[in-house]
């Protein structure tokens, strides 16, 4: 089945998703933009059009995989996918160490370095990005997004649309609610509420700005 990109609008992601397929030995049909404006370009890969190509392209028989670092977008875009009855592709660059016993989402990113361990269950839509580790026994729901270098410890619950930094850590056993932000290099020591952002060491929520 080939593979079509829906890039945001730097196509950054995007890139690092395209290489990852092609490396994984992925046919790449091309890419579609879902931002505000087209990428300036996604390597090689031919731009098929914007939103209004989705629809098309899965009737054709395509599958996908939404390639942006926004969660909210990546879950929008993979939920008009599925009302048109596409199939999402998830995108495991061949550098990844992946336990036989973990599962993977539909739609998943798991990049260079990333490490999912035994009976770790990683949901639909995630990113697991470059070098960043998900120890035994986790559970990451879906369109979570794990920064390079995170380190999430055994038996971690991490809830939908989760936000984890660069270099944070998470100790085991704890509990990240949906919609949570974890700051870049933050150790998280206690669980997170949902929708709270936490940064520092130990990781404390930030101030409201509302």
């Amino acid at each position: 089945m080939p593979l079509v990109i829906a890039a945001g609008a730097s196509g950054q992601h995007a890139r690092v998703v395209h290489e990852a397929a092609r490396l994984s030995g992925m046919a790449i049909a091309g890419f579609v933009t879902i931002g505000p404006a087209p990428p300036p370009s996604v390597f090689d890969c031919p731009c098929l059009g914007g939103p209004d190509a989705l629809a098309g392209l899965a009737t054709d028989g395509h599958g996908f995989v939404v390639a942006c670092g926004s969660n909210a977008l990546r879950r929008s875009t993979a939920d008009r996918l599925d009302a048109l009855g596409a199939a999402l592709l998830s995108v495991i660059h061949p550098a990844a160490i992946i336990s036989p016993s973990a599962t993977i989402g539909a739609g998943a990113m798991l990049l260079a370095g990333s490490i999912i361990g035994p009976s770790a269950r990683i949901g639909r839509g995630c990113i697991v990005n470059h070098a960043a580790s998900v120890d035994h026994d986790c559970i990451v729901g879906d369109h979570a997004n794990l920064c390079p270098g995170a380190r999430i410890g055994g038996t971690v619950r991490i809830g939908d649309d989760v936000f984890v930094g660069l270099n944070a850590a998470i100790l085991p056993g704890l509990r990240i609610g949906d919609g949570a932000t974890v700051g870049a290099g933050a150790v998280v020591t206690a669980d997170v509420e949902p929708g709270i952002t936490v940064a520092g060491i130990p990781a404390r929520p930030l101030p409201s700005r509302a």
